[in-house]
Order: C-alpha cells, then sequence, then structure tokens
C-alpha cells in the first residue's frame, strides 16, 4: 500500500500556489482599475448630488426657473443656465441679491456649467429618425461636450419634467493644496463630475 499522506501534501501545495497567484493576479488587476477609475468621469458621485439638490433647492426657492420652464425649450430642449441667464431672477429676486449668491455657488461649488433639460428630450431624442422634431433634437446636443452627451444619454428616467444637470470641475494641482475650478479641455488635470436631479 502506497503512502497517500506525501500525494496530499504536493497536491495543497499546487493548490495553494495557484490560489496565491491567482489573488495577487487579481489584486493587481483591481488596482489597475481603481487607478484609471480616479481618472474617469464620475456620474452622480453622493457629494455632487448633494451640492446638486442643495442648488435645486436655491434656484426653487430664489429664481425664476418656473418661468424659464415655460419660455426657453422652443427651440431646443436643453438650455444652460447661471447667474446672467436672461429673466433667471425677477427684478425683486436681483434686488434682493440673488444673482450674487447664484454666483458665489458656481464659485464654491466649482460648477462648469449648469444645465436645464427638458426630459421629452429623452423619449424623443432617443430613436433613429430623432422624433418629430430632429432639427430641434441636434441642436440640443451640438454645443456639449462628448462627455457631457454620454452622461445625458445615462438619464432614462422621466418621472420629472425637466432635470437639473450640473458640470462640476475641479483640479487638486494649486500652491495651497486646495481643489480649485479648472476649465475641461483647456487646463491639464481637470476633472469633470456630472450630477443630476428632477425639477
Amino acid at each position: 500500500m502506497k503512502n497517500k499522506r506525501g500525494f496530499v501534501f504536493v497536491e495543497t501545495i499546487i493548490t495553494v500556489v495557484v490560489l496565491t497567484t491567482s489573488l495577487l493576479y487579481l489584486y493587481n488587476s483591481y488596482s489597475s482599475i481603481i487607478n484609471s477609475e480616479e481618472e474617469r468621469l464620475y456620474y452622480d458621485n453622493p457629494a455632487y448630488i448633494y451640492k446638486t439638490n442643495y442648488i435645486r433647492d436655491f434656484l426653487e426657492s430664489n429664481s425664476n426657473i418656473d418661468s424659464i420652464k415655460n419660455f426657453a425649450f422652443a427651440n431646443s430642449y436643453i438650455v444652460t443656465i447661471g447667474p446672467a441667464f436672461d429673466n433667471m431672477f425677477t427684478p425683486e429676486q436681483t434686488a434682493s441679491g440673488m444673482v450674487t449668491s447664484l454666483e458665489n455657488i458656481f464659485n464654491s461649488f466649482n460648477i462648469n456649467q449648469m444645465l436645464l433639460l427638458d426630459s421629452s428630450m429623452l423619449k424623443e431624442c432617443t430613436n433613429s429618425s430623432n422624433g418629430p422634431d430632429p432639427l430641434k433634437c441636434d441642436i440640443s446636443t451640438e454645443n456639449l461636450s462628448y462627455s457631457l452627451n454620454q452622461y445625458i444619454k445615462s438619464i432614462n428616467d422621466t418621472t420629472y419634467s425637466y432635470y437639473l444637470i450640473i458640470e462640476y470641475s475641479e483640479t487638486n494641482a494649486t500652491e495651497s493644496g486646495r481643489i480649485s475650478k479648472c476649465t475641461p479641455g483647456i487646463n491639464t488635470n481637470c476633472n469633470t463630475y456630472y450630477a443630476s436631479l428632477g425639477l
């Protein structure tokens, strides 16, 4: 009768070596993915959703956003809004300093651009014929970056009539070590983040 203990011992060593090698390979792959993920565009990062919610509350309480919804979507499904947008604030809101407040939010939150999207675009511009008005679909996205276009395509919820979409842009490369605003496509190491919420 042969000794089976030696065979089991060798088999155990081979199994341990194979598993260890596999785990090291997976760890190396995981580390590579994490490193590349830091450079990727982030969609709906929780920190940016909190900021976007704050901005949404500000706009709903202190701006003329309902009037913008009624007149701004004649030629496009997407409108770029901000402190300088016509009719963003009523004369009373302007007098109470709301323009300056929104400018401060833009600067402190490192906002590159803020969009208002009519959610009917999500239904009407997705098929090959681009819905009932293909020109309106084309005009809506012609001035948007590729990344922002891809982000908008990732929105598939049509619960709300309008969506507030914010593009945040930040870089860590500052003298003081603080995160600062940058311009995507112009500044090197400029990271872009997107978040959206329904209005």
